[in-house]
């Protein structure tokens, strides 16, 4: 995009992909069947070469849902790049999201690592702060 974002998307979901000075946000609507493969996840990988460790931000108010393989997936990420983050915050809205970060939170077996925030106005200044 004109201003440095990268947006993967289709009539059903798209990701924005944002650096900031300290980290990335990445804004999530939609639905994800998993119709972009590992390219969402390899956006993250390519920040994680150049900035460690990553404080991401994930903004997924927005998400209406994601099949269990796109779960499994992140959590296998988290799982495995947990060394290189320095934290993760995850603004939610719906239950079931909720329900599906909290899911992935647990079994990435990262402990403390991932955040997950329901007040916008909390996730906003995480995100000013950073």
């Amino acid at each position: 995009m004109p201003n440095g974002d990268i947006r993967i998307y289709d009539h059903k979901c798209s990701f924005t992909f944002r650096r900031l000075r300290a980290g990335m946000l990445v804004t999530i609507t939609g639905d994800d069947s998993g119709q972009f493969g590992p390219c969402t996840l390899d956006e993250l990988r390519m920040e994680l070469l150049r900035n460690r460790p990553l404080e991401l931000f994930v903004d997924a108010r927005r998400v209406v849902g994601a099949a269990a393989s796109v779960s499994n997936e992140w959590t296998r990420f988290f799982s495995l790049n947990r060394e290189q983050m320095k934290r993760v915050s995850i603004l939610v809205e719906t239950e079931g999201v909720h329900l599906t970060v909290a899911i992935a939170q647990h079994l990435s077996k990262t402990g403390n690592l991932i955040q997950i925030y329901t007040d916008p106005d909390i996730f906003d200044k995480r995100l000013q702060e950073a």
